[in-house]
């Protein structure tokens, strides 16, 4: 590596370190929001692989000003899927952190948990008729990421446990990705459940 790269990297980083804002960052290691949603869907891609699982390949992150979507993948039969990556976080939390409330976290809650998660899905399933340089035959996806201190895997795993969401009109999958678990050696996903 040459000592103008090294120099790069350097100023990348404290970028990011600057803009950090300090709680449920897992996902905010990049100053750029696009390399970051796209960081989101890659987690998200591997996490399934660990699975056997290989939805989408050829992930491209489409960047401003050519999103919506976010990001764009080939399904296994070669289709164009649109990607839209989103944040599960607490507002309250992250101004009261920013204050100096360093462990003021949020409280999680099923029917918070839900109604957030139902509040998102309906948020990007309104804006399918806004995605650019349509169509996408494969589907259009929701990675729906959160790095909430007191959403670990076991809390998620029991909230989600039976439950189905309205079954949106566009939206053909939805998948929530939670910040890397070392008992599991990975960013857990889950698949949401639509009824229907």
């Amino acid at each position: 590596m040459t000592t103008e790269e090294e120099k790069e990297i350097l100023h990348l980083m404290r970028k990011a370190r600057e803009k950090a804002r300090g709680y449920a960052d897992f996902f905010g290691w990049s100053s750029n929001r696009d390399i970051e949603e796209w960081g989101v869907v890659t987690s998200l891609a591997e996490s399934l692989e660990t699975e056997g699982k290989n939805i989408f390949t050829s992930l491209k992150r489409r960047g401003r000003p050519n999103d919506l979507p976010d990001c764009e993948a080939l399904d296994a039969n070669g289709s164009r899927v649109a990607i839209e990556v989103t944040e599960l976080v607490d507002g309250k939390a992250i101004q009261a952190h920013k204050s100096g409330a360093i462990y003021e976290w949020a409280d999680w809650d099923k029917e918070k948990f839900i109604t957030s998660l139902e509040s998102l899905i309906s948020r990007k399933d309104s804006r399918f008729t806004e995605l650019k340089e349509p169509p996408y035959e494969g589907g259009y996806f929701i990675v729906i990421f959160t790095d909430e201190p007191m959403l670990d895997r076991s809390t998620v795993e029991s909230y989600l446990e039976g439950y189905k969401f309205k079954k949106p009109e566009y939206l053909s999958k939805a998948f929530l990705l939670v910040s890397y678990d070392p008992g599991v050696e990975k960013c857990p996903h889950y698949e949401l459940q639509f009824s229907g």
